[in-house]
């Protein structure tokens, strides 16, 4: 019909492949990138990061193995794995054209978190690194293995001035809070000093502070709540990951109640080997490294529980041993009539009001630590490593100031030992005051009379355990010097005991049951005097991985053979360092 346009008719099956056409047409392929070029100090091992999309638009990020990684199939499989959008048909091109691409950057995962190699130039924390690294890599924390569960969560937040105001204007008045800031800044000192690993358990009654002293320390380090921090519920191996991501830093436990019945004997395995910084177990599935390198850690450990584990010990029939309360000295949490940790008293405040204000204070402090934590590390940590070489000798120089101003007079090793560690927080507490981390009120004999408070009121929770080691170890010198202890080949049977050398050194075997006997009724005195001997190395024992357990003392036993008879014997070597 004239003035109408003709229209050529399509069926609606028509439009509808028309249409799908258009759109085959229009469809890419999914785009796969390799973004990097990922070694792993950990494992000596290399890979290829290639990064997709997952069909809903989410990012897929998947490292192959470098001698996988120019296999199409083999990157193509771990991108699937990963839910990656892509096919075998339909992503053959992109995922060749990748893998031939040069990748963008090259990174390396550092080992584990702390110095780096040792050097104090750049510090790897759990999240960051600190410091730069010069090169074409870039350096990054510890290499994580997907869906791995850690026990203590690290984060960044909040500023140093509101870490200032809101924790250590608040935590100056308690001694022993300052104690636990002090330990983390400690932390990074020790690798520096050539000091072990040391703890401290902060204990008292509940409800007094003692996770809100951990907390204000943990706050240092980036633990911005008891939740991010870890308890006892973790395994030996759990703890062993926990104090290797804690590396050169502060590790806080919480309650130490959880560790059940039995505690202390769980409880002095796990100082002894915290304090020593080696793994105990290394296997595939740790968080980091199964490389021997890459195992251990140097850090302060600060655990709390409502009993000392001096008093954990006791419970347990068992006495701690010197070297055991050296790396790890009980500190109250409570001084004086003091009902919480704060103990040190503003000028012009009555004791009524300080006593008041102190739970005010402690949620203050808990609610700084969840706004402002971690910044303050690294603060402190760039200033470290400004001093340069002259970091080691002024960290030494403030641990000999806090020693000297105690004046310890004919005080034994532990002690000793114990007033070096308290030395390393004391410095700690200065180099943060030296930067500016802490700046007034804080200063430095405050912080000094603070630290060498906890330092004294610890010992005395342990000079029970002196003067009864002190007791046992007169009687044993004066029974030795009493008894009839010939040499092994002229031995009888009428003898306690006999000598014999191996080498160089002299042993002597008293028969089991006299030597019991020597210490009577104090089964006390019998059991501290073996731990000591056990822990002088001088004891041989029934096997070499025997430790002190309950009363018993089976462990210390062997039978050695002499002509005259063959007994259960103490066998120890002489003379015994003191």
């Amino acid at each position: 019909m004239p003035g109408k346009s003709i229209v050529l008719y399509k069926s609606p099956r028509q439009k509808l492949r028309f249409k799908n056409k258009t759109t085959s047409r229009a469809a890419q392929p999914p785009a796969v990138i390799k973004t990097a070029r990922v070694v792993d100090e950990a494992t000596q091992t290399a890979f290829d990061r290639f990064e997709a999309k997952s069909d809903l638009g989410q990012p897929v990020q998947v490292d192959v193995p470098s001698e996988k990684s120019e296999n199409m199939k083999e990157v193509l499989g771990e991108l699937r794995k990963h839910n990656a959008a892509v096919t075998t048909k339909g992503s053959a091109d992109v995922i060749q054209a990748a893998i031939d691409a040069a990748p963008l950057r090259h990174i390396r995962h550092a080992a584990q978190p702390g110095w780096h190699q040792g050097q104090q130039d750049i510090f790897v924390r759990p999240t960051h690194v600190v410091g730069a690294k010069l090169g074409v890599e870039e350096l990054q924390p510890p290499r994580v293995r997907p869906g791995e569960k850690r026990q203590i969560v690290f984060s960044n937040g909040g500023t140093i001035e509101g870490w200032r105001h809101e924790v250590a204007r608040h935590a100056r008045w308690s001694s022993r809070a300052t104690l636990m800031i002090g330990a983390a800044f400690a932390g990074p000192l020790l690798r520096v000093l050539g000091y072990q690993s040391f703890g401290v358990m902060l204990f008292g009654p509940p409800k007094v502070g003692k996770s809100t002293a951990q907390l204000a320390g943990g706050s240092v380090v980036g633990l911005r709540n008891e939740e991010a921090m870890p308890s006892f519920k973790a395994t030996s191996v759990g703890m062993d990951l926990i104090a290797i991501t804690c590396n050169d830093g502060m590790l806080p436990i919480n309650e130490a109640a959880l560790l059940g019945r039995d505690a202390y004997a769980k409880l002095s395995p796990m100082i002894y080997g915290l304090s020593e910084g080696k793994d105990k177990v290394r296997h595939g599935e740790s968080l980091y490294a199964s490389d021997v390198s890459a195992s251990g850690w140097s850090l302060v450990y600060a655990m709390s529980s409502e009993n000392s584990v001096e008093a954990l010990a006791a419970q347990s029939g068992m006495t701690r041993q010197g070297g055991e309360v050296a790396r790890c000295l009980d500190v109250p949490a409570l001084r004086g009539d003091h009902a919480t940790i704060f103990d040190l008293r503003p000028r012009g405040l009555s004791d009524e009001d300080f006593e008041k204000g102190a739970h005010w204070r402690m949620k203050k402090i808990r609610e700084g630590c969840e706004d402002h934590h971690g910044v303050v590390f690294d603060a402190y940590l760039r200033g470290l490593m400004a001093f340069g070489d002259d970091l080691k000798p002024k960290a030494q120089a403030y641990v000999d100031e806090f020693v000297r101003k105690l004046r310890l007079r004919d005080a034994d090793g532990a002690v000793n030992h114990a007033a070096r560690n308290f030395g390393a927080i004391y410095a700690g507490l200065r180099f943060a005051m030296d930067m500016k981390v802490l700046e007034r009120p804080w200063r430095p004999l405050t912080a000094r009379k603070a630290i060498a408070l906890c330092f004294r009121d610890g010992i005395k929770v342990s000079r029970l355990r002196d003067t009864t080691l002190e007791e046992a170890k007169a009687i044993l010198q004066k029974r030795l010097q009493e008894a009839s202890l010939p040499r092994k080949e002229t031995a009888t049977a009428q003898d306690v005991g006999f000598r014999t050398m191996e080498g160089t050194d002299e042993y002597v075997a008293v028969r089991s049951t006299e030597f019991v006997r020597w210490f009577g009724s104090k089964r006390e005195l019998l059991i501290a005097v073996l731990a000591w001997l056990d822990e002088q190395r001088a004891l041989k024992k029934a096997g070499p991985e025997k430790r002190p357990r309950g009363n018993g003392y089976g462990w210390a036993v062997t039978t050695p053979r002499c002509p005259a008879w063959k007994e259960r014997c103490f066998v120890f070597r002489q003379p015994i360092s003191t």
